[in-house]
């Protein structure tokens, strides 16, 4: 019975696997690194070898039983190579990323250490406890697990980045969060965290699990594949062009600053720059002439406000004089600044009726 059921839920990830693969290609994903979610989803299905060998019963091919642990780091470092370019305007490549593939890929081929009688048994029946004597059949596994949980916590930790300094970098920031991919993000780490638990109590003999291994790559292979179908939806970023480390250390000259600023603001005013929709930092700073992290330095340190909220002021100073001086209407007035909401404008309005006096 549990074999069966084994079985509907490959069919099912097999079938999620083609529907997704499919997008990928028809939907025209918007990633400016299509290729790593591409390798990324030609990766999964390598990962999930030992279970087709399982599901065929495939004991003559059991000679290969355990040699695809290493693709799930591949996929998931492809992933974080396919998201970042979303994030960040001016990604780093970094060398030391792969390294979690290299170490897997290393101990992995301990498993070759294993007669292949043995492994055609585990087709039937994961091993458990022995940890000094059977260590080759789960040094991968929790090795693929740590690398799972790292990776998926370095793109998690990107995106809470990107969504925290999204107001220093947009205007219109709506439409530019990615909600769901962060919460996709955090299940992958909490399954890689809990596969890690049931191969370290299959390690150790804790309690006898006899599909051990099955339920990890089930565990991994479904997070991962829910991962990549997430990413086959076109969505709208707005990769940021801000370097933290100099935003943090928030270190300016009172001149630079002064200057800065007033370069902006007559960028504003001259170029009317505060009608322009889905508005961004880069654009600005383009047609400005401004160096994007001098400007939402110079905002953070002497007005105490983000790019947000700088073009905003300016979005309600108008806003405020087409009411005062014409007939239009709320919703018009809402809907040329890009705000769907009537109830938030006219909120926001009072607030800096409030707050600026009328001339």
């Amino acid at each position: 019975m549990t074999s069966a059921i084994n079985d509907y839920f490959l069919y099912a990830l097999l079938g999620i696997y083609a529907i997704g693969f499919v997008r990928l290609f028809v939907q025209k994903v918007n990633l400016r690194s299509g290729r790593w979610l591409t390798a990324a989803f030609l990766c999964w299905p390598v990962f999930m070898l030992d279970e087709w060998l399982r599901m065929a019963n495939a004991t003559g091919l059991a000679s290969i039983y355990g040699l695809s642990e290493v693709f799930a780091v591949i996929a998931i470092t492809c992933c974080y190579r396919a998201i970042k370019p979303m994030l960040l305007a001016y990604p780093t490549a970094r060398k030391r990323l792969w390294w979690p593939v290299v170490v897997t890929g290393v101990f992995q081929c301990a498993i070759l250490l294993i007669p292949v009688d043995d492994k055609q048994q585990w087709l039937s029946s994961s091993p458990h406890g022995q940890p000094l004597l059977l260590w080759p059949a789960y040094i991968a596994s929790l090795l693929t697990g740590f690398s799972v949980l790292l990776i998926g916590i370095l793109i998690t930790e990107h995106i809470q980045m990107y969504h925290r300094h999204l107001p220093e970098q947009a205007v219109d920031i709506k439409n530019l969060k990615m909600p769901r991919l962060a919460g996709v993000m955090g299940s992958l780490v909490g399954v890689a965290f809990m596969s890690i638990l049931l191969v370290t109590a299959a390690t150790f003999g804790f309690f006898p699990v006899p599909f051990w291994e099955g339920f990890h790559h089930l565990m991994i292979g479904t997070a991962i594949l829910i991962v990549l179908f997430s990413l086959t939806f076109i969505r709208r970023t707005s990769p940021s062009p801000l370097d933290y480390e100099r935003l943090d250390e928030g270190k300016a000259t009172p001149y630079e600053i002064s200057s800065i600023i007033s370069k902006a603001e007559r960028y504003t005013i001259e170029s009317k720059a505060y009608k322009v929709r889905f508005l961004t930092l880069s654009e600005f700073c383009k047609g400005a002439d401004i160096d994007p992290t001098s400007l939402a330095l110079a905002l953070q340190l002497t007005e105490k406000k983000n790019f947000r909220r700088f073009i905003f002021h300016y979005r309600l100073e108008y806003a405020k004089n087409v009411l005062l001086r014409s007939d239009a209407k709320l919703e018009a007035v809402a809907k040329r600044m890009g705000i769907n909401s009537e109830k938030f404008l006219s909120e926001y309005l009072v607030k800096h009726l409030n707050s600026t006096p009328l001339r």
